[in-house]
């Protein structure tokens, strides 16, 4: 063998190895799902004292959208706003219920579940805080937007939606590529959604933040009660299985 091939052949049983050792125990998923509870709630606790009390993080919003507004350009702006029209909660919602559909066609009734669950969850909180917080939107001229600015529905639905994407297929993928290229397209997926919302002036720098602060507080939280009041009950989980 030569030297490239038993470099190739030690590579491949490294990345084997390390993808073996990739499959998380439960006690270490809900860890980590409570680290994300306890950072995301910390975060988005923060922004909303910081706009009900009017410190320093507002002015935030105003250098953040004068920064984008000189990023604009005609073929940017037509890409972002596909992006933002594909991001659209109700899209998203949709495609979950019918990745839902195909996790219990599959056996797996317990994850759709626990899709479902989460991105209702995301969705009941978002709607709560915009109607008790009622902060208008800076106003776009580009897209038509209505309704309340904070926290972006987009940015909220998307975070959940695509971390509960990776969440509910990351064990599935065989190697250590596969799972990576899931981790990476999920962050992107959710960034550009994101990043539309505000380059499109649809939503202020503060609204995307906690938006995404929301839907990993929402994924977290519907983890850990799934985990630990389901999880470890085989004979309730295998019934939500059935």
């Amino acid at each position: 063998m030569t030297g490239k091939g038993q470099f190739l052949s030690s590579y491949m049983v490294f990345c084997d190895r390390l993808n073996r050792h990739m499959m998380f125990p439960n006690w270490a998923k809900n860890i980590l799902f409570l680290l994300v509870y306890m950072i995301s709630g910390l975060v988005l606790v923060i922004i909303i004292e910081g706009l009900l009390s009017g410190t320093e993080l507002i002015p935030l919003n105003t250098i953040i959208e004068q920064a984008v507004v000189r990023m604009r350009t005609p073929l940017l702006t037509t890409a972002l706003v596909t992006v933002t029209r594909l991001g659209n909660p109700f899209i998203l919602s949709s495609t979950a219920v019918l990745i839902a559909v195909l996790l219990v066609m599959r056996g797996r009734s317990y994850d759709a579940a626990l899709f479902i669950t989460a991105l209702i969850v995301a969705v009941i909180s978002l709607t709560v805080l915009k109607n008790t917080l009622q902060i208008t939107r800076p106003g776009s001229e580009i897209v038509d937007v209505n309704g309340w600015s904070f926290p972006s529905g987009h940015a909220t639905v998307a975070t959940a939606f695509f971390f509960m994407l990776a969440y509910s297929f990351f064990s599935r993928m065989k190697t250590l590529g596969h799972k990576t290229v899931l981790i990476l397209g999920s962050i992107l997926g959710a960034a550009l959604i994101c990043f539309s919302r505000l380059y499109l002036g649809a939503h202020w720098t503060l609204d995307i933040l906690a938006g995404v602060a929301l839907g990993l507080l929402s994924v977290s939280f519907t983890a850990l009660l799934f985990n630990v009041f389901i999880g470890d009950q085989r004979s309730l989980r295998n019934r939500i299985s059935l």
